[in-house]
């Protein structure tokens, strides 16, 4: 760095920015914003931003220094520029309320947008109009269309690519994308800006234009074709690397990489701070960064094997390399990306694709086809509509290749290692020991190197926040239903119910999401209380979707008399994902290798009622001291039948109160027959129903009983370690 004057002023600056901005921040939005949630409010703001979706027109309105997205189910002709009033309800983005969920209000936030309005009318009161903006909007959503026209579902893939649009993308390939770790080809990052940017500038330069007039044209393209594609900090990053690039090439100056890299990341961190916690920022310069330190490392071991050459005496001899050392090399800019970005990655998805660098070698290169054709059907579009089809079919095949490609490398054996989402001190020391790598191949030390990257990946992957020696009980926020994960002390896992009827693609988004962040790839058992929807709708997604997602090995029915139709359909779907299927009655159990025991204790033999919440079946959970009793939706005769059988009385830890809570469940003889220190209850935020009941509140008062509720406090856990107990809430 000595070398390097700019780039350490700016990195002495990006130290100073964060520590001065982390000292003073802020990190929830101000109390009246927050009592504005659900509340009807009046703003007045100017457009800045549009977008055309299926469900109708969206606006992003600026107001001060605040922002709201504007939702509207008619279609009007508002304009970029635009000053409008809008009236109506104001809804806060949603917080995480699971480890490992997506938490919208904090990636929101980051932008500076404070939340959504569904409009109920809008006024304009000012129409000036930004017409360099607006031409760019209309220029994108004609661009769109043409692409989803020609080309059909590879449209929307190009779009995405092309347009930064992916409002159109099947929601499948998006996911293919993903677990085949090419998801970075669907988002407009510094990739497709650079080759964009750069094939202007040469292809100019070939054609005779002097350095200052290809630059100038090649910045006039690139600058709105990155507004045009969102401007995300990676195209951000890329357009601010050009023109330094350019300054360097007009200037005759040598072009450094490193210092272009940080002045770029000085640039935006300066203008918005909380950039350093979006990992597109994160990924976008750890592979840059990631390519500079790559190629420095090459440069020196090809001096390093000169050296020895003189040794040798045999300078002038060059062997020629392997297939294998060719592609050792074609891998080699990959490979040092994913190793650098590794903590970005487990920390955002939790997993990582094993066969990722493979498909990277020969997905990348062929970017070029795919927005070469790309681009240069979209041009024939306006000059010569027939040429169109033809080439913009050289981009289709390409990226039918890739989904088949994804798809074929998913049914390989370990194409998705599941590793959770690592702890800080890990991520710290395996950035630590990936310096050390780096120093030690730069002395030659190749063995000492390869040694220390093998225990900087075992560090970062290795299994070592594994739950085994502890049991672990979580309430999962699933919204109006129910969810609740079991580790047990000998490594069992276990999830009892798994639906909702008020989150839509439960496993997807709520379920998947919780459990691979805790590392968990394959359920051991999957134990079913009755078919009601809100029970069953996630286990029967990720049924369905075992291959992208987690796999049950095991699916635990009440007895076959108590199916209802939810549960005969449930263990259909899951013989044909071939998940073994198994009913459980009273007195059965299961039971790991440390002791911890869960056994059914209901519903009895004897009972005669129909399928559903009556039927529900009940369990209990035992681990030394430590007990916890789950009931499903269990009330009226179902209750009667438990209260009056041979397990119908104890004393517990904890309480699952039945039917999430309603005023109808846990009744006075049931608290009296079954004490517990503790309740949770399973309810959804604005339910419905008034889920939980003030009655029921009162009686779990009344018994000294205390509550906790998904509702208020998010995930709630409970950690058994020997004899103590302690309960922790998500949403503090």
């Amino acid at each position: 760095m000595k070398n390097r004057p700019l780039a350490v002023m700016c990195l002495v600056f990006l130290v100073i920015r964060c520590l001065v901005f982390w000292a003073g921040a802020k990190w929830e939005f101000p109390p009246e914003v927050l009592r504005m949630d659900g509340e009807k409010i009046c703003v007045s703001g100017r457009i800045f931003k549009r977008e055309q979706r299926e469900k109708g027109p969206t606006w992003y309105l600026r107001a001060g220094d605040r922002a709201y997205i504007i939702y509207s189910s008619e279609w009007s002709d508002y304009r970029i520029g635009n000053t409008i009033i809008v009236t109506g309800t104001f809804h806060l983005f949603e917080r995480a309320s699971n480890p490992g969920t997506f938490d919208s209000r904090s990636y929101y936030q980051n932008q500076n947008i404070y939340g959504m309005i569904f409009s109920e009318s809008i006024k304009v009161t000012d129409n000036t109009i930004q017409y360099g903006k607006e031409w760019i909007a209309s220029l994108r959503e004609r661009w769109k269309k043409e692409l989803l026209d020609r080309m059909g579902d590879e449209g929307a893939v190009l779009s995405g690519i092309l347009l930064g649009d992916k409002s159109a993308l099947d929601p499948e390939v998006k996911e293919l994308y993903q677990k085949n770790g090419i998801a970075h080809l669907l988002a407009v990052s510094g990739l497709h800006v650079s080759f964009i940017g750069l094939l202007i500038y040469r292809t100019m330069r070939k054609a005779g234009v002097p350095f200052s007039g290809s630059a100038a044209l090649g910045i006039l393209v690139l600058l709105p074709y990155a507004v045009m594609t969102g401007f995300s900090v990676s195209a951000r990053r890329a357009v601010y690397m050009y023109f330094i690039r350019m300054g360097a090439e007009v200037t005759g100056r040598v072009y450094d990489l490193l210092t272009s890299l940080v002045v770029s990341a000085a640039v935006i961190v300066g203008t918005a701070p909380l950039s350093v916690f979006d990992p597109g920022f994160l990924l976008s310069f750890g592979a840059i960064f990631a390519i500079w330190g790559g190629e420095e490392l090459r440069i020196r071991l090809e001096e390093l094997k000169d050296k020895e050459r003189k040794k040798e005496k045999t300078p002038g001899i060059k062997r020629k390399k392997t297939i294998r050392q060719k592609l050792l090399w074609a891998a080699y800019p990959g490979l040092c990306i994913q190793l650098l970005t590794f903590p970005v990655l487990l920390s955002s998805y939790y997993e990582f694709p094993l066969y990722s660098v493979l498909v990277n070698i020969w997905v990348i290169p062929m970017m070029s086809v795919v927005m070469g054709a790309g681009l240069l059907g979209s041009i024939c579009c306006l000059v010569l509509p027939p040429l169109a089809d033809v080439i913009l079919w050289i981009s289709k095949a390409v990226l039918m290749f890739y989904e088949w490609n994804c798809r074929i490398m998913l049914k390989l054996p370990l194409a998705r290692i599941v590793t959770g989402k690592p702890d800080t001190i890990q991520i710290l020391l395996y950035l630590f020991l990936l310096m050390l790598v780096y120093l030690l191949f730069r002395k030659g030390k190749e063995k000492s190197g390869m040694s220390a990257l093998i225990f900087a990946l075992t560090l970062l992957l290795g299994p070592w926040s594994q739950h085994y020696g502890e049991l672990k009980v979580t309430m999962i926020d699933v919204g109006q239903g129910d969810g609740i994960l079991i580790r047990m002390p000998g490594g069992l896992d276990c999830l009892v119910d798994g639906g909702s009827t008020s989150e839509e693609m439960l496993a997807k988004y709520t379920l998947e999401p919780f459990l691979e962040s805790k590392r968990i790839r394959m359920l051991d058992y999957v134990l079913i209380s009755h078919g009601d929807t809100d029970h069953i709708s996630g286990i029967q997604e990720m049924l369905e979707r075992q291959e992208v997602g987690v796999g049950i090995r095991t699916l635990v029915l009440p007895e076959q008399h108590l199916w209802d139709e939810g549960l005969e359909n449930l263990a259909r779907t899951a013989k044909r994902a071939g998940t073994k299927v198994r009913t459980m009655k009273a007195g059965e159990a299961i039971r790991d290798r440390a002791g911890t025991e869960l056994s059914c204790l209901g519903p009895s033999e004897e009972y005669g009622g129909e399928p559903g919440n009556e039927a529900s079946m009940i369990l209990k959970l035992s681990s030394g001291k430590f007990s916890m009793l789950f009931t499903g939706d269990l009330e009226g005769a179902g209750e009667e039948d438990f209260l009056q059988g041979e397990s119908g009385s104890g004393t517990y830890t904890v309480l699952k109160v039945p039917h999430h809570g309603s005023d109808g469940a846990a009744t006075e003889a049931f608290l009296e027959q079954n004490n517990a220190r503790y309740a949770l209850i399973s309810a959804g935020k604005d339910n419905p129903y008034g889920h939980p009941g003030e009655k029921l509140l009162k009686r779990l008062e009344t018994c000294g009983i205390q509550t906790f509720c998904t509702k208020e406090d998010g995930a709630i856990t409970l950690l058994v370690k020997g004899e103590t107990m302690t309960i922790r809430k998500f949403l503090e």
